[in-house]
């Protein structure tokens, strides 16, 4: 088969424009909505609880820094007290979750 038989089969020059395509909806759900800001409201409240350190340290975290960086961000002589305080930060904050991410009914 030729190649131009091949590329008419196959609608290549026939294209349909991409502006009169239909795009999926990538908004959630009302349902879904509203368990996200479930979900945000009781994270933003456990951060309320940490210290200003584990506040810090998990903003920088959020922000993609590296332990190194956060280390050279926190002046500390050594990144075993960074990895030290992130392990007892993310505990804290687990607790302060109720030990689950997802809401407890």
């Amino acid at each position: 088969m030729s190649g131009v038989r091949m590329e008419i089969r196959r609608g290549e020059h026939n294209p349909l424009p991409a502006d009169n395509l239909p795009l999926p909806d990538l908004r959630l759900n009302p349902a879904e909505q509203a368990e996200h800001n479930q979900r945000l409201a009781r994270l933003t409240a456990a951060l309320q609880t940490l210290g200003e350190r584990c506040r810090r340290l998990i903003r920088y975290k959020l922000e993609g820094k590296t332990f190194p960086e956060i280390q050279a961000l926190f002046e500390v002589a050594s990144i075993n007290t960074i990895y030290t305080w992130d392990f007892r930060c993310r505990k804290q904050l687990l607790e302060a979750l109720g030990g689950s991410w997802e809401a407890r009914l």
